[in-house]
């Protein structure tokens, strides 16, 4: 027995309960318990260049139909035209028609690992859109900043999480804010009222050795792309913030490869799902080694499932210098809080990421 096998049976005798309703269950099986609490959930994603944004789609409505949550909102971070689109049409494939959604203003620094986003024009043999799409005009979508304001003052008084997996541009606008149409507070204090958590994929606080070398040696990456993709806009997140901040670092997701054979053969029996077109189009790049991970998914089971499966640093400040570097420091008087995860986290994101794949939505 290997090292990852024993890792991912060990502690199956504590889990084993609660992996029972997450295998082989349908909605219908799924019933939360009044213990549970459900969160009301706005998610933030980069969608349209990592794969790992479309896994954490993918778990945040499968969970939304199966009872485990309230999706309150969808914001879009990469100013990508193309992008914008093809959210809205990946939010008609989740029946997430009337499900809100902002869109992003601002300035980003971004490159490409699987340009997926082009799938946006792809059409059908009957010459139909691959994905159909929402019906609402993106020219009429509120801007990211503007509909987190919206929400936020719809929302019971500290109620909210929001789950960011893309750049922290939308929650930066949120915060640097003034008083509008919705409501007279501040960004600041609209937040620190409504928000009950803040749940972050992003930072890196150990250098990560890259798969290319510079002048005959190994490059580290020191900065992360989430933050490194709008440090300013991250600086203003981080340093700003008014509540609690949970943070998923780079360097935790590395163990959880996407791997691409595995994925097609897990997606067989929705050939039509987002993960599964992307996957099979995209061969070049998905088969490339473009260093994708779970690390979206994982923040999302995270907010979702609770905090049982992980492990959590000691309350701190994070800080972000201005080429995009994190630190952290433990504080007793800190907002923040560096997500890790241990033995049992590990064998129980392979269980919910197969639950999510056979999950009929």
């Amino acid at each position: 027995m290997d090292l990852m096998t024993m890792k991912k049976t060990f502690y199956l005798a504590e889990i084993a309960a609660f992996m029972l309703a997450l295998t082989g269950c349908n909605k219908d099986d799924i019933e939360p318990t009044p213990e549970m609490e459900i969160p009301d959930i706005i998610f933030d994603t980069d969608l349209g260049n990592s794969t790992d944004d479309v896994f954490a789609m993918q778990a945040l409505f499968a969970y939304q139909d199966a009872g485990y949550c309230r999706v309150k909102g969808v914001m879009q971070s990469r100013k990508l035209e193309k992008a914008k689109l093809l959210i809205d049409q990946f939010m008609h494939y989740y029946n997430a028609d009337n499900v809100p959604l902002g869109l992003v203003e601002g300035e980003q620094q971004f490159f490409e690992m699987i340009p997926y986003y082009q799938l946006a024009d792809s059409i059908k043999q009957d010459g139909k859109p691959l994905f159909e799409p929402t019906g609402i005009p993106l020219s009429n979508r509120l801007p990211a900043w503007k509909l987190y304001r919206k929400l936020l003052s719809e929302a019971d008084d500290n109620s909210i999480s929001i789950v960011c997996v893309g750049m922290f541009t939308n929650l930066g606008l949120l915060v640097s804010s003034s008083a509008d149409e919705y409501s007279t507070l501040s960004g600041k204090e609209l937040i620190k009222k409504k928000v009950k958590r803040l749940d972050l994929m992003g930072g890196c606080f150990s250098p990560i050795p890259l798969r290319y070398t510079e002048a005959g040696k190994p490059k580290m990456l020191e900065a992360e792309y989430n933050i490194s993709g709008d440090i300013p806009l991250a600086q203003k997140v981080i340093n700003d913030w008014p509540t609690e901040i949970h943070l998923f670092p780079l360097e935790e997701g590395l163990n959880f490869p996407s791997v691409h054979d595995e994925i097609l053969a897990q997606y067989a029996s929705k050939p039509n799902s987002p993960i599964y077109q992307i996957y099979s189009r995209y061969n070049e790049w998905a088969k490339g080694d473009v260093g994708q991970y779970l690390w979206d998914v994982i923040t999302m089971f995270h907010t979702i499932l609770g905090e049982d499966y992980f492990d959590c640093s000691p309350t701190g400040n994070i800080s972000v210098n201005d080429k995009g570097k994190t630190e952290f420091t433990a504080v007793p008087n800190g907002n923040a809080h560096i997500i890790s995860m241990n033995i049992t986290c590990d064998y129980f994101i392979w269980k919910a990421l197969d639950y999510i794949a056979n999950y009929k939505l």
